[in-house]
């Protein structure tokens, strides 16, 4: 029986429905909120999406056999804005402001994975992989503010939440052995790991669930869609389609990596 270490990195493109209509409610509600208000014009920036992460793998592999493999996996994987790329100036009152709202996402896979093996020659494979185990989510989002000439933001906002939920993956990939201890491998993966329940804490240290919902602004008039840490669900004519976030890390991804084998 062959034992192998499977080291690799690649990126990981995330859902994040919910998380990107947050960025994009926060954008668009100051925008929206500098038309209305006289003191308040909005100067620059664009709304944001996150989509792209990063994804780190090591596995250890039992080989059965030619085609049949078995794997217990621990990764990482990372996705975030900071504040460059969420910034937005505005001017207040004769003033130039600095806003942004840097958001990250990170999860912690671990999977037990089984392996299908193609020989396509005698040192280049295809296989099949197919997984389940659990991952280990985190989001943190903070609102950050300065006046233009200043050098450092503060954070008047904040947002940390964390849960642990299953997670599936399916890919395909191709190998190529160097010689008997080294080889190389590229992978595709589809990945479902859809994360609610989230369960953190807020800048006024509550501790509480990552609702969803939106609100009304009553100087715009208009619904936007946001995401937050509260002790308890939104409620009231202020708030309607109130719900526990969820934290969309499916998507797919591409990596490459080295094999060991022992």
């Amino acid at each position: 029986m062959d034992i192998q270490v499977r080291l690799s990195s690649g990126l990981w493109r995330m859902n994040l429905g919910e998380v990107n209509a947050a960025l994009a409610g926060w954008h668009d509600g100051l925008k929206q909120l500098a038309e209305v208000d006289p003191n308040l014009d909005f100067v620059s920036g664009d709304s944001r999406t996150l989509h792209l992460g990063v994804d780190f793998e090591a596995e250890l592999i039992l080989s059965f056999s030619r085609w049949i493999k078995l794997g217990l996996s621990a990764g990482y994987g990372l996705g975030f804005l900071d504040e460059k790329a969420t910034l937005l100036t505005v001017n207040q009152a004769g003033v130039l402001y600095e806003r942004a709202r840097p958001t990250k996402v990170s999860a912690y896979p671990v999977l037990l994975s089984g392996y299908f093996n193609i020989p396509l020659g005698r040192k280049f494979n295809a296989y099949l992989r197919a997984g389940a185990g659990v991952i280990q989510a985190r989001y943190v989002s903070r609102e950050a503010q300065k006046k233009a000439a200043d050098k450092r933001f503060e954070y008047p906002v904040y947002d940390m939440a964390k849960a642990r939920r299953l997670t599936y993956v399916g890919g395909v990939g191709f190998s190529y052995s160097f010689d008997d201890s080294l080889g190389f491998f590229i992978e595709a993966d589809a990945r479902s790991a859809r994360v609610g329940g989230l369960t953190g804490e807020n800048q006024l240290a509550e501790n509480g669930t990552l609702y969803g919902y939106e609100a009304v602004s009553w100087l715009t008039h208009r619904w936007q869609p946001k995401m937050h840490v509260q002790p308890e669900a939104p409620g009231g004519t202020s708030y309607r389609n109130g719900h526990e976030a969820r934290v969309d890390f499916s998507g797919y991804s591409i990596k490459m990596g080295l094999i060991l084998t022992f």
